[in-house]
């Protein structure tokens, strides 16, 4: 039996968990560990029925808030991280990783100074981030339990355009030797992306801005900006965007491989 989708939806919030202070921290809430599996469906979408260990929280968009059945969770924990002058602790086990991905301002963290676009790669915890701006973290299981620290500039990731060149992807983190568990990497651009499937690899968006419909396991959407979604392998998923809209995202894919048809597809200037 197919494994059951899942869709995960971040909203940023206004302030701190359990806080009011503005300074730096995690957005709330994180990615949901099973269960509940949370979703705001479109007007007449047919949903799978909830678990029976399913729970319902408030949903991040309009409308009433769907369990969905619990499935295996994402091996990638990914979040949008507001970074201030206090320090926001990312928090790293003995074999994890963390990859940052600077979304705007200056990042301070791990003796390195980050700027939009630049990605941190590191198993050395803990660690703190500070600064002025927006970032992604990422953290997952890693072999070898230690991979040294890497700071990959923006720059060093060629940008590679498709769909008629209205879409663009920079493939930052697509060594494996210095993110053995995950590749991560920009994706912009106002094209829709047809239904299509991962057969091994999770996907997870973290889009910065969007504004439209994402479509998963026949199930449509909203996706709106600072949400993530996370698309088990062999589910079926795809993107249409309002009219006017661009889509601006951190995209991970665990274990690493289905970034590499973004190659084909500039070469082939499809």
């Amino acid at each position: 039996m197919r494994r059951a989708a899942a869709l995960l939806v971040l909203a940023a919030g206004g302030a701190a968990c359990g806080g009011s202070e503005p300074t730096a921290r995690m957005e709330c809430p994180p990615f949901v560990a099973p269960p509940p599996m949370l979703a705001t469906p479109l007007p007449g979408a047919t949903l799978a029925a909830p678990s029976a260990s399913a729970t319902v929280a408030p949903s991040a968009g309009d409308g009433a808030p769907v369990a969905l059945p619990s499935p295996v969770p994402p091996p990638v924990e990914a979040k949008f991280v507001t970074v201030s002058a206090a320090p926001a602790p990312v928090p790293l086990l003995a074999c994890h990783q963390a990859l940052v991905a600077a979304v705007k301002g200056t990042i301070l963290g791990g003796g390195q100074s980050l700027s939009a676009g630049d990605v941190l790669a590191t198993t050395a915890g803990p660690l703190d981030l500070r600064g002025d701006g927006l970032a992604v973290v990422a953290t997952m299981p890693v072999t070898p339990c230690t991979v040294p620290l890497r700071l990959v500039p923006a720059a060093a990731a060629p940008e590679l355009t498709f769909f008629g060149r209205s879409m663009h992807a920079h493939l930052d983190l697509d060594d494996r030797a210095v993110a053995p568990a995950a590749y991560l990497g920009r994706l912009a651009g106002t094209a829709p992306v047809p239904e299509h499937v991962h057969d091994k690899s999770w996907e997870i968006l973290c889009a910065v801005e969007a504004a439209g419909t994402f479509t998963l396991a026949g199930t449509p959407q909203r996706l709106g900006a600072r949400t993530c979604v996370a698309v088990p392998p062999g589910t079926k998923h795809s993107w249409q965007p309002d009219a006017g809209s661009t889509l601006t995202a951190v995209q991970l894919y665990a274990p690493p491989g289905p970034e590499q048809r973004f190659k084909k597809l500039a070469a082939e200037g499809k």
